[in-house]
């Protein structure tokens, strides 16, 4: 066993559902360490993380999900994007709002106050193609698997079982992270199975086995016990490893403040004498001095030849 997270596709009897299951403890951390989420806002963070992931599973080719929590609770907005090839970023909109120490003596947190009960869930993939696939739903828990859930049947209307879950110790910080989705195959005719799983599946067997193993690494072996004796016609497909990864670059920031308006760009030069950019995924600080900004502001309107 070692520390690598990792995301396994597989396929369940004979075809007529797949499943994907996603152990996301380290990568997890270090993406609540980046934005000091502990508690219940780790919590939060984390089971979008394991959802993102295991949305993001449609294709052998490159996809990119991204999937927003937009509650009103004091959390505010959860915004996670995740690729197919196991690469992962996310942040939420408060971290601190609520205190970290709400916590049970089991390590299981009740989001349903910290995310709220009202807003929306909102998905967009990105498959390559000319066009995105946008979809939305209405929050009906707060808990964010359930969310998630209830988004796949309505909007994608694909029959699945969604199971999402990050434990915390007593100081608030990650000890475990994973997530299990179990979806029917088109023409499969596989609604009874995921149905009898969603009704055996109780919502803290994942948070109990992840407790017994203290942070299980291997998604295969928990999809196993997840799924008990249906696990036994499981055809895994592929693995592949789940790492945090951000995409923000110096070069990316230079070509966003290119298409900001010339006012602007003046403002920062004349008022600030800088601009200093943070990436909300990664916490990554870019700093423009006034002659950077200058240099931009000319890229993008090229000083025109005096006339004769």
């Amino acid at each position: 066993m070692t520390d690598q997270d990792a995301i396994v596709r597989c396929l369940l009897e004979n075809g007529r559902a797949r499943v994907v299951a996603a152990t996301t403890t380290s990568t997890v951390r270090e993406i609540v360490v980046r934005h000091r989420a502990r508690g219940v806002a780790a919590v939060a963070l984390g089971r979008a993380v394991s959802a993102a992931l295991t949305l993001a599973t449609l294709t052998k080719d490159e996809e990119q999900v991204t999937l927003q929590i937009l509650g009103d609770g004091p959390l505010g907005g959860i915004t996670v994007d995740a690729r197919s090839s196991g690469r992962v970023r996310g942040y939420l909109k408060h971290p601190d709002a609520v205190p970290w120490g709400a916590t049970s003596d089991s390590g299981r947190v009740s989001l349903a106050e910290a995310v709220g009960r009202k807003g929306v869930v909102s998905v967009i993939r990105d498959l390559g193609l000319a066009q995105n696939y946008a979809g939305q739903t209405a929050l009906v828990t707060g808990e964010i698997d359930t969310d998630v859930e209830t988004y796949l049947l309505k909007s994608e209307q694909i029959d699945s079982v969604l199971r999402c879950d990050t434990l915390v110790d007593r100081e608030g910080q990650v000890v475990a992270s994973a997530g299990l989705l179990v979806q029917t195959l088109p023409q499969a005719q596989g609604a009874a199975l995921v149905e009898f799983i969603r009704q055996t599946l109780d919502e803290q067997r994942l948070s109990q086995i992840l407790l017994e193993a203290s942070g299980a690494r291997d998604p295969e072996a928990l999809a196993r016990r997840l799924l008990g004796p249906v696990s036994e016609t499981l055809q895994t497909l592929d693995s592949r490893p789940v790492t945090f990864s951000c995409a923000c670059s110096r070069a990316r920031v230079g070509a966003t403040l290119e298409m900001l308006h010339e006012e602007d760009l003046q403002a920062m030069i004349l008022e600030d004498n800088q601009a200093l950019v943070t990436c909300n995924f990664c916490g990554e600080s870019y700093v423009f001095s006034e002659s950077d900004l200058e240099m931009i502001r000319r890229k993008r309107r090229p000083v025109q030849p005096a006339s004769s």
